[in-house]
């Protein structure tokens, strides 16, 4: 598919907040796009913005391979998209005469444009409401009026904000089914909802309005639906085989994600708590020293070790190094993360490498590699969301690619400080400050993860606070954690090596 329309470093502020921050957004034609997001996320004014209805601050705009600034393609988004608001507006005529509206212009004689409407009235359904004032339709009558008055006119692209919102089950089964129809013709549409199985239902593709500071969301990859709707997801894909099928699994759907959320919203806590390394709650760190209860070291075994997946964090920007990927440089003749593999291979049975460049590099090493799941570059606690959305066990491991003196009893201090503790993560500490992107983490934590940074939050210290954490020891040991960040940090550590080798 070629693009029809793409925008880019769109900016828009609602008074004195930022609201829209979008680096990048590809409308290829004849494609369909679900656009999910958090109320008050902006889906409604970037429709707008798209329509040519509403001017954003700053963005530059390519459609048709012409790039434009906004006001100069503003005429031709008027022309050739249509916009269709939640609620669907009726004029107060009869629904041939609201379907045949926008003809009026189009240079048909009166009998062609008849003819336009008796097919288009017959393509919908609605003939049997021809007569009828529009204004005295149900909501879902006037939602497919709209649909059908959109259509008469050809439109390069159609945005349809919340189509289905508020309709009951028959009135929805309608009009997804028409505009099925619309996908099927090749009109490209952009479909705003709070439900995210339309993105299995009608989709091409699925975007989502992701907060990345206060009051300023991005457009994304869906992450947070992957996980809380992966179930909903695995059932509708089985449930695909009819029309009929596909409208009874809607409402089910609906329910189920309705109750899933419910249930979600009631046990989350709320993502804006700001805590200090400094001053956290009293009680919500607890210390262990792992040299005081050599016992508890027979809590780790083999079956602990295969029940953790290492996920090595290699997905960072690395500004201070010139840009480069810190995972390949060169160190005593080989790249870091061989370094790193080297000593995880011992202690985890699973590996997985988080990076978001040179991924073909890095599977040479035989293990899964996963990009972020949002943003670019938004900072280690989406690489651990992401490397715990792809493991298959009961905790992660995260280590940075840049620490090549990782100990090689990091797993089983961890471990034992969680379950010792019995905390939900366990963070080393090297004495004097904590390590918090070494750490050991219940998977299960990944939804609170995944709300936390839909809502803008990316500091790991904050998002520890909200959990109990137990912090493991390892000041036997503080070299471990040195890691690098800049040239100086490379030759240290390399004549670190030199002087007293690890074997």
């Amino acid at each position: 598919m070629k693009s029809l329309l793409h925008i880019k470093s769109l900016r828009k502020t609602k008074g004195d907040n930022g609201l829209l921050d979008i680096k990048n957004f590809d409308i290829l034609a004849e494609s369909c796009i679900v656009l999910s997001g958090r109320n008050g996320a902006g889906k409604t004014t970037l429709l707008k913005i798209l329509a040519g209805l509403e001017a954003p601050d700053n963005t530059e705009l390519t459609y048709e391979g012409k790039t434009l600034s906004w006001q100069g393609a503003r005429p031709l988004l008027q022309r050739d998209v249509v916009y269709l608001h939640q609620q669907a507006y009726m004029f107060d005529r009869s629904v041939a005469e609201n379907i045949g509206y926008g003809l009026r212009f189009s240079g048909l004689c009166k009998s062609d444009i008849g003819k336009c409407v008796e097919q288009a009235l017959s393509w919908a359904g609605l003939t049997h409401l021809a007569e009828r004032n529009a204004q005295h339709l149900s909501g879902g009558e006037k939602q497919r009026v709209a649909l059908t008055r959109a259509r008469i006119l050809s439109p390069k692209l159609l945005l349809l904000d919340e189509p289905v919102a508020n309709m009951d089950l028959e009135s929805r089964e309608k009009t997804i089914k028409l505009i099925q129809c619309l996908k099927l013709e090749g009109i490209t549409t952009i479909i705003t909802s709070h439900e995210p199985h339309f993105a299995q239902l009608l989709s091409d593709d699925h975007r989502h309005l992701c907060k990345t500071g206060p009051s300023r969301y991005t457009i994304v990859e869906p992450f947070l639906y992957k996980e809380l709707y992966k179930e909903l997801y695995e059932e509708h894909a089985k449930t695909k085989q009819a029309d009929d099928e596909k409208n009874i699994t809607v409402k089910k759907h609906s329910q189920a994600a309705d109750n899933k959320i419910i249930k979600f919203r009631a046990t989350g806590t709320d993502s804006r708590n700001s805590y200090s390394q400094n001053s956290f709650p009293q009680g919500i760190f607890s210390m262990k020293k792992s040299d005081t209860d050599i016992a508890d070291m027979k809590t780790f075994n083999p079956a602990a070790k295969q029940n953790i997946t290492a996920v090595i964090l290699a997905g960072g920007r690395a500004q201070r190094m010139g840009g480069q990927d810190k995972g390949l440089l060169d160190l005593q003749g080989k790249p870091l993360i061989e370094h790193i593999i080297k000593v995880l291979r011992p202690q985890v049975d699973n590996i997985i490498i988080n990076a978001n460049r040179n991924q073909d590099r890095y599977a040479q090493y035989g293990y899964p590699v996963v990009s972020d799941i949002i943003g670019e570059y938004f900072g280690p606690l989406v690489g651990m969301a992401s490397g715990m959305q792809n493991a298959q066990t009961e905790y992660v491991l995260t280590v940075p690619c840049d620490s090549p003196l990782l100990p090689e009893n990091l797993v089983s201090t961890l471990y034992n400080s969680l379950q010792k503790d019995q905390a939900e993560l366990s963070v080393a500490h090297d004495g004097e400050r904590m390590q918090p992107v070494f750490a050991l983490l219940r998977c299960d934590l990944l939804p609170h993860l995944l709300r936390y940074l839909e809502a803008g939050g990316r500091k790991i210290d904050t998002w520890y606070a909200q959990h109990h954490t137990a912090l493991a020891d390892f000041s036997n040991c503080a070299n471990a954690f040195m890691n690098i960040n800049s040239p100086n940090d490379q030759l240290t550590i390399e004549q670190y090596l030199n002087e007293a080798p690890i074997i």
